[in-house]
């Protein structure tokens, strides 16, 4: 699997302490969950490492492979749309917003541009889009449960 991404020579800015705590603690949290996007576990891998402060490893996982059997986009009406969403691709999300919310305005490094392109990529597996352009009027988030048949 190849390398999307190089930020080997991006500089984190170490002053405070308690950011890169924090950032380490939680991509290291985001690391248990794969996303259906190869892009976004390279970069979640990236920020662990530079918080870390070890080298970066080639990813070993290449999710374009696994079939998770996700709907397509279904156009309901011109102005309703829904998606399909894989449950790690949501948690995910939550933390890259959590990430990007707190870390946005407090430095500018390469931990801030990661947590920045983690977020977009997922904003835009999330939440679908038509094409045109226009602004989202609701988002509506819906949870489907599948059971395992009883055994008899």
């Amino acid at each position: 699997m190849e390398r999307c991404f190089d930020y080997s020579k991006g500089k984190v800015d170490k002053t405070n302490k308690k950011r890169i705590i924090f950032i380490n603690r939680m991509s290291y949290l985001m690391q248990e969950f794969d996303s259906t996007s190869n892009e976004v576990n390279e970069l979640i891998d990236w920020l662990f490492c530079l918080s870390e402060g070890v080298p970066y490893h080639d990813p070993t996982l290449d999710v374009s492979k696994n079939d998770y059997n996700l709907k397509p986009l279904e156009y309901i009406n011109r102005n309703r749309l829904i998606k399909q969403v894989w449950n790690n691709d949501m948690h995910l999300y939550s933390y890259a917003m959590l990430l990007h919310e707190y870390n946005y305005w407090s430095n500018k490094d390469v931990l801030t541009d990661i947590i920045k392109e983690i977020y977009f990529r997922l904003d835009k597996i999330i939440h679908p889009s038509d094409g045109s352009h226009r602004d989202y009027e609701d988002i509506k988030y819906y949870v489907e449960v599948d059971y395992e048949d009883e055994e008899q």
